[in-house]
């Protein structure tokens, strides 16, 4: 640190508190068994992960395996449920060790999270366990209108929808130095997304391979096809996700790594993903 000697200092004060503040809302595994509940945060609006059906519940892949956390702990599952903020480094901060401004309330668990070493190693108050589930980006098309995706090229002159802000989002932007801006149309939300590609807007969407099938799912009266195309420039067309916990609470992510990998040893993990149309592929171990 570039600061003078009072400045320093002060940064230290600040810090020691900050910890101080993570190890009173850290809750090991055996507070969160005496206590008889866990709280497991998921994303709002984020199908087929973790959505709200039309009555109001919550359901999802994500969902389903926090019901299998809690019922192996036996405790209550209560959900921490939240949008995406501007980067998951933010989503640890507000969900897991600090809270919201005005709340200040924490999960014990965080789902879906990026199981990687460089985000793992900048965020010091966070451990990244247990991944469960692989994610690929993928294309969902209409046959009708495109029977097969070679490359993206095809998008020099016909449109595709996409999530704003999302990983698929800056890979078009960028792909072909910019030359598919004006194809692609952008949904300030997943619904929205599926909303264009359903009603015939777009003859096709990109997002995670599980994202592609649900729109296909939920697209029945359109004859669906989910390609993966070269994707040059992407920064990562595959990556493992797994769960966040406190960096103190890591005897409860051993014992929630443990349930995971009997989850996909014993097949139900592949049977949750297939509940919601969804294809699963294991991360490796």
């Amino acid at each position: 640190m570039k600061l003078d000697a009072r400045i320093f200092i002060a940064g230290l004060l600040v810090l020691a508190s900050t910890v101080h503040y993570g190890l009173v809302q850290a809750r090991p595994i055996d507070e969160v068994t005496d206590s008889g509940y866990i709280t497991i945060f998921v994303y709002q609006d984020y199908a087929p992960y973790s959505f709200e059906d039309e009555s109001g519940e919550l359901k999802g892949i994500d969902v389903d395996i926090a019901k299998h956390f809690a019922e192996s702990l036996g405790v209550e599952l209560r959900f921490l449920v939240r949008g995406a903020d501007e980067n998951v480094d933010d989503d640890l901060r507000v969900n897991l060790w600090k809270g919201d401004l005005i709340h200040r309330k924490v999960a014990d668990v965080m789902m879906h999270v990026p199981y990687d070493r460089e985000l793992d190693t900048r965020n010091e108050f966070i451990v990244l366990m247990s991944p469960y589930f692989l994610e690929e980006m993928a294309v969902v098309t209409d046959t009708a209108v495109l029977p097969k995706l070679e490359t993206f090229g095809r998008f020099m002159n016909k449109p595709i929808a996409v999530e704003v802000d999302t990983a698929g989002d800056f890979f078009l932007s960028n792909a072909f130095r910019g030359a598919l801006h004006q194809s692609i149309r952008r949904g300030r939300t997943f619904d929205e997304v599926i909303d264009l590609y359903k009603n015939g807007d777009v003859p096709a969407a990109m997002g995670s391979k599980a994202q592609t099938q649900w729109i296909a799912n939920q697209s029945p009266d359109v004859e669906s096809k989910i390609f993966q195309p070269p994707m040059p420039g992407i920064v990562r067309k595959s990556w493992p996700v797994g769960i966040g916990i406190k960096h103190d609470s890591r005897d409860l992510g051993y014992a929630l790594t443990d349930v995971a990998f009997g989850l996909i040893q014993s097949g139900e993990m592949e049977a949750i993903a297939q509940k919601y149309g969804v294809s699963f592929t294991a991360p490796e171990y």
